[in-house]
């Protein structure tokens, strides 16, 4: 089997598995949140940024099975 071959193969496999999958979309309301409530989940989503942009700066060595045990990050600021 020569690599075009494969690789169609490949594409085809992921098609038919990719049919077989069901998207779900959840949608919340955040009512009648009390003000410490909405500063915890901007917090929250503020650290999650910070994270994901410290896994994905350098991804081949930082995603590994000890990220998720990670404490601190390195954040890069807007002013400086």
């Amino acid at each position: 089997m020569n690599k075009s071959l494969k690789i169609k193969q490949s594409l085809k496999l992921t098609l038919e598995k990719r049919k077989l999958q069901t998207p779900f979309v959840f949608q919340l309301k955040l009512q009648n949140l009390s003000k410490s409530d909405i500063d915890t989940l901007n917090r929250l989503f503020l650290e999650a940024k910070w994270f994901y942009n410290f896994i994905i700066a350098d991804i081949k060595n930082r995603l590994n099975s000890k990220s998720e045990k990670l404490k601190k990050v390195e954040v890069k600021a807007p002013n400086g």
